[in-house]
Protein backbone atom coordinates (compact mmCIF):
# COMPACT_ATOMS: atom_id res chain seq x y z
CA UNK A 1 0.00 0.00 0.00
CA UNK A 2 1.53 3.50 -1.02
CA UNK A 3 1.80 5.90 1.69
CA UNK A 4 1.17 9.69 1.30
CA UNK A 5 4.46 11.24 1.05
CA UNK A 6 5.33 8.47 -1.22
CA UNK A 7 1.84 9.18 -3.60
CA UNK A 8 2.85 12.57 -3.29
CA UNK A 9 6.61 12.09 -4.41
CA UNK A 10 5.19 10.03 -7.78
CA UNK A 11 3.05 12.54 -7.92
CA UNK A 12 5.65 15.06 -8.15
CA UNK A 13 7.79 12.85 -10.70
CA UNK A 14 5.02 12.91 -12.98
CA UNK A 15 3.95 16.53 -12.88
CA UNK A 16 7.58 17.29 -13.68
CA UNK A 17 7.36 15.04 -17.02
CA UNK A 18 4.27 16.45 -17.74
CA UNK A 19 5.58 20.13 -17.16
CA UNK A 20 8.57 19.73 -19.73
CA UNK A 21 6.63 18.02 -22.32
CA UNK A 22 4.38 21.11 -22.33
CA UNK A 23 7.08 23.74 -21.92
CA UNK A 24 9.00 21.97 -25.14
CA UNK A 25 6.54 21.08 -27.34
CA UNK A 26 7.10 17.91 -26.47
CA UNK A 27 10.80 17.83 -27.25
CA UNK A 28 12.38 16.67 -23.21
CA UNK A 29 10.64 15.31 -20.21
CA UNK A 30 13.37 16.23 -18.15
CA UNK A 31 13.87 20.24 -18.74
CA UNK A 32 11.74 20.69 -15.40
CA UNK A 33 11.88 18.74 -12.12
CA UNK A 34 10.88 18.42 -8.33
CA UNK A 35 13.06 21.32 -6.24
CA UNK A 36 15.33 19.86 -4.00
CA UNK A 37 14.24 22.45 -0.69
CA UNK A 38 10.46 23.77 -1.14
CA UNK A 39 10.94 26.91 0.38
CA UNK A 40 14.49 27.07 1.40
CA UNK A 41 16.97 29.18 1.35
CA UNK A 42 19.95 28.59 -1.48
CA UNK A 43 23.18 30.57 -0.34
CA UNK A 44 24.35 32.14 -3.64
CA UNK A 45 27.74 33.81 -1.92
CA UNK A 46 28.72 34.87 1.37
CA UNK A 47 25.93 36.93 2.99
CA UNK A 48 23.47 36.06 -0.02
CA UNK A 49 20.56 33.89 -0.52
CA UNK A 50 18.28 33.23 -3.19
CA UNK A 51 14.60 32.60 -2.09
CA UNK A 52 13.44 29.15 -3.40
CA UNK A 53 9.93 28.39 -3.49
CA UNK A 54 7.49 25.74 -5.28
CA UNK A 55 7.29 22.24 -5.75
CA UNK A 56 9.21 22.35 -9.00
CA UNK A 57 12.85 23.90 -10.74
CA UNK A 58 14.33 24.39 -14.25
CA UNK A 59 16.92 21.73 -14.42
CA UNK A 60 18.92 23.59 -17.05
CA UNK A 61 18.21 27.20 -19.12
CA UNK A 62 15.53 26.16 -21.25
CA UNK A 63 13.05 26.27 -18.96
CA UNK A 64 14.53 29.23 -16.28
CA UNK A 65 12.29 31.74 -18.08
CA UNK A 66 9.14 29.82 -16.63
CA UNK A 67 10.61 29.91 -13.04
CA UNK A 68 11.83 33.74 -12.99
CA UNK A 69 8.16 34.21 -13.48
CA UNK A 70 5.96 31.61 -12.25
CA UNK A 71 5.88 29.34 -8.60
CA UNK A 72 4.50 26.34 -9.13
CA UNK A 73 2.71 24.25 -6.50
CA UNK A 74 1.19 20.34 -6.80
CA UNK A 75 -1.16 19.12 -4.62
CA UNK A 76 -2.64 14.94 -4.54
CA UNK A 77 -5.05 13.89 -2.37
CA UNK A 78 -7.58 16.23 -0.02
CA UNK A 79 -10.83 14.52 -2.11
CA UNK A 80 -12.63 15.73 0.85
CA UNK A 81 -12.43 19.27 -0.27
CA UNK A 82 -12.59 21.33 -3.34
CA UNK A 83 -12.52 25.04 -4.28
CA UNK A 84 -16.35 25.34 -3.43
CA UNK A 85 -14.90 25.25 0.31
CA UNK A 86 -13.45 28.85 -0.65
CA UNK A 87 -17.33 29.93 -1.54
CA UNK A 88 -19.15 28.37 0.94
CA UNK A 89 -16.99 27.06 4.23
CA UNK A 90 -17.83 29.32 7.22
CA UNK A 91 -15.74 32.18 7.49
CA UNK A 92 -15.10 31.26 10.91
CA UNK A 93 -13.96 27.69 9.37
CA UNK A 94 -12.45 28.75 6.91
CA UNK A 95 -8.81 29.63 7.79
CA UNK A 96 -8.18 25.77 8.92
CA UNK A 97 -9.40 24.96 5.84
CA UNK A 98 -6.50 23.16 3.62
CA UNK A 99 -7.84 24.40 0.58
CA UNK A 100 -8.04 27.86 2.07
CA UNK A 101 -4.12 27.45 3.24
CA UNK A 102 -2.58 26.36 0.11
CA UNK A 103 -3.86 29.31 -1.65
CA UNK A 104 -3.12 31.71 0.58
CA UNK A 105 0.11 30.38 0.89
CA UNK A 106 0.49 30.34 -2.98
CA UNK A 107 -1.01 33.76 -3.41
CA UNK A 108 1.06 35.33 -0.39
CA UNK A 109 4.31 33.93 -1.95
CA UNK A 110 3.64 35.35 -5.36
CA UNK A 111 3.37 38.66 -3.83
CA UNK A 112 6.55 38.69 -2.23
CA UNK A 113 7.82 37.63 -5.28
CA UNK A 114 6.08 39.31 -7.68
CA UNK A 115 5.59 36.16 -9.79
CA UNK A 116 2.38 34.30 -11.32
CA UNK A 117 1.28 31.42 -9.46
CA UNK A 118 0.09 27.76 -10.75
CA UNK A 119 -1.53 25.19 -8.41
CA UNK A 120 -1.87 21.72 -9.79
CA UNK A 121 -4.15 19.84 -7.80
CA UNK A 122 -5.98 16.04 -7.99
CA UNK A 123 -7.99 14.81 -5.73
CA UNK A 124 -8.56 10.63 -5.65
CA UNK A 125 -10.12 9.03 -8.92
CA UNK A 126 -10.75 12.53 -10.67
CA UNK A 127 -8.98 14.78 -13.20
CA UNK A 128 -6.02 17.59 -12.90
CA UNK A 129 -7.04 20.88 -12.69
CA UNK A 130 -5.28 23.45 -12.82
CA UNK A 131 -5.50 27.08 -11.07
CA UNK A 132 -3.61 30.50 -11.34
CA UNK A 133 -3.24 33.37 -9.55
CA UNK A 134 -2.52 36.36 -12.54
CA UNK A 135 -3.67 39.25 -13.86
CA UNK A 136 -6.80 38.95 -15.38
CA UNK A 137 -5.48 41.02 -18.45
CA UNK A 138 -2.46 38.68 -18.94
CA UNK A 139 -4.75 35.57 -18.50
CA UNK A 140 -6.50 37.26 -21.63
CA UNK A 141 -3.42 37.53 -23.36
CA UNK A 142 -2.96 33.83 -23.82
CA UNK A 143 -6.60 32.85 -23.85
CA UNK A 144 -8.86 33.81 -26.31
CA UNK A 145 -11.83 35.14 -25.39
CA UNK A 146 -13.54 33.36 -27.34
CA UNK A 147 -12.44 30.40 -25.53
CA UNK A 148 -12.34 31.17 -22.15
CA UNK A 149 -13.46 28.17 -19.60
CA UNK A 150 -11.45 29.49 -16.92
CA UNK A 151 -13.88 29.37 -13.74
CA UNK A 152 -13.43 32.29 -11.42
CA UNK A 153 -12.99 31.81 -7.65
CA UNK A 154 -12.76 35.09 -5.32
CA UNK A 155 -10.26 34.86 -2.50
CA UNK A 156 -10.56 36.03 1.03
CA UNK A 157 -7.03 38.35 0.12
CA UNK A 158 -9.31 39.85 -2.24
CA UNK A 159 -7.73 38.53 -5.46
CA UNK A 160 -9.26 35.99 -7.83
CA UNK A 161 -8.26 32.38 -8.71
CA UNK A 162 -8.99 31.27 -11.96
CA UNK A 163 -8.83 27.75 -13.10
CA UNK A 164 -9.71 24.69 -15.40
CA UNK A 165 -8.98 21.04 -16.04
CA UNK A 166 -4.79 20.56 -17.05
CA UNK A 167 -5.95 19.38 -20.48
CA UNK A 168 -7.97 21.45 -21.66
CA UNK A 169 -5.39 24.35 -20.26
CA UNK A 170 -2.40 22.13 -22.10
CA UNK A 171 -4.57 21.99 -25.39
CA UNK A 172 -5.07 26.14 -25.82
CA UNK A 173 -2.08 27.31 -23.89
CA UNK A 174 1.11 26.18 -25.45
CA UNK A 175 4.38 26.69 -22.84
CA UNK A 176 5.90 28.45 -26.37
CA UNK A 177 3.07 30.84 -25.82
CA UNK A 178 3.17 31.50 -22.16
CA UNK A 179 7.16 31.66 -23.24
CA UNK A 180 6.28 34.89 -25.68
CA UNK A 181 3.97 36.35 -23.10
CA UNK A 182 6.45 36.48 -20.59
CA UNK A 183 9.19 38.43 -22.86
CA UNK A 184 7.38 40.92 -23.70
CA UNK A 185 7.94 44.55 -22.14
CA UNK A 186 5.55 45.24 -19.27
CA UNK A 187 3.56 47.95 -19.46
CA UNK A 188 2.56 48.39 -15.84
CA UNK A 189 4.31 47.74 -12.80
CA UNK A 190 0.76 47.60 -10.83
CA UNK A 191 -1.01 44.95 -13.08
CA UNK A 192 -3.63 43.46 -10.28
CA UNK A 193 -6.60 41.42 -11.14
CA UNK A 194 -9.66 43.11 -11.35
CA UNK A 195 -13.13 42.00 -10.67
CA UNK A 196 -14.58 40.00 -13.96
CA UNK A 197 -17.47 41.33 -15.19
Amino acid sequence: MTNGKAKGNNFERECSRMLSLWWTSGRRDDAIWRSASSGALTTVGKGRYLAHTGDFAATDGEAALLFEHVIIEAKRGYSRYSMQDLLDVPEGSLVKNPVCEMVTKLNLSCEIQHKWGLLLWKRDRRNLLVFTLAPRSDLQSFVPPERNPWMTVWLPTGNFLYGMPWDQFAAIVSGARIASLLTQPVASSESKPVTPS
